[in-house]
């Protein structure tokens, strides 16, 4: 049985109520999760399961099996648990995740370029983009254009579409398109009116709640790749 995954529905489920369905090593696996576990570049929750009067932190998350890793008392198959997300923490790294959509709309759109990579953090990400003739000035105007984007505090959501359909929409292939050949339904999150990806993880519902962005740090990592580092205010 897969667990249900509630942060794809819902991204500020801050509880919940699950079921152990098996104990691995020092985790359990959940029915159902507002935990998100981890992958494309974003960091896994932490928090806390209650249950029979105890309390184990999740301090790690195995994307594998969404194993919840626990440090404290493991509860037996078929507890009744009461999750909590970290969310000062999750709602950071959703903001830097919403903001590196916004960046990578803006280098998509005006200068065709796109994310070849990225890592987020709380508040902070960094960026790889396939980008031959950038400098520190250009990803300056980047950062500046993605700001004006910002301001206009349009809002975001997310929903499933065919795979039929995703395969007709090149422009929604930001990563590689093998990556989605396992699903039939794809998750796509939009930026309404601006821009829109496949993604699966977790996002405001407003770009104003993401603040504004600053670069940070740029780097050349190849003739190809090139490196932008930005902070969240």
């Amino acid at each position: 049985m897969s667990t249900e995954l509630l942060y794809l529905d819902d991204s500020y489920l801050k509880e919940f109520d699950a079921r152990v369905v098996d104990v691995v090593d020092n985790g359990v696996i959940l029915d159902r999760t507002a935990f998100y576990p981890g992958g494309g570049g974003q960091p896994p929750d932490t928090g806390k399961l209650i249950f029979d009067g105890k309390e184990s932190r999740v301090v790690e998350m195995r994307r594998e099996g969404v194993v919840h890793l626990l440090d404290g008392p493991l509860p037996e198959i078929g507890t009744e648990v009461h999750g909590i997300i970290d969310w000062e923490r999750r709602h950071r790294i959703m903001r830097a995740h919403t903001a590196v959509h916004v960046v990578s709309g803006v280098a998509y759109q005006k200068f065709g370029v796109i994310i070849t990579g990225n890592q987020l953090y709380e508040a902070r990400a960094r960026l790889d983009l396939s980008f031959e003739n950038m400098n520190r000035e250009l990803a300056e105007r980047i950062i500046e254009e993605s700001n004006s984007v910002i301001k206009r505090d349009l809002p975001v959501r997310w929903y499933y579409i065919s795979r039929e359909e995703f395969l007709k929409r090149p422009e929604l292939m930001r990563v590689n398109p093998r990556l989605y050949e396992k699903y039939e339904r794809i998750r796509v999150v939009e930026i309404v009116g601006f821009d829109i990806q496949a993604d699966g993880g977790t996002h405001v519902k407003h770009l104003a709640e993401i603040g504004e962005i600053k670069l940070e740090k740029y780097e050349s990592k190849g003739r190809k790749n090139k490196r932008i580092y930005i902070t969240l205010s």
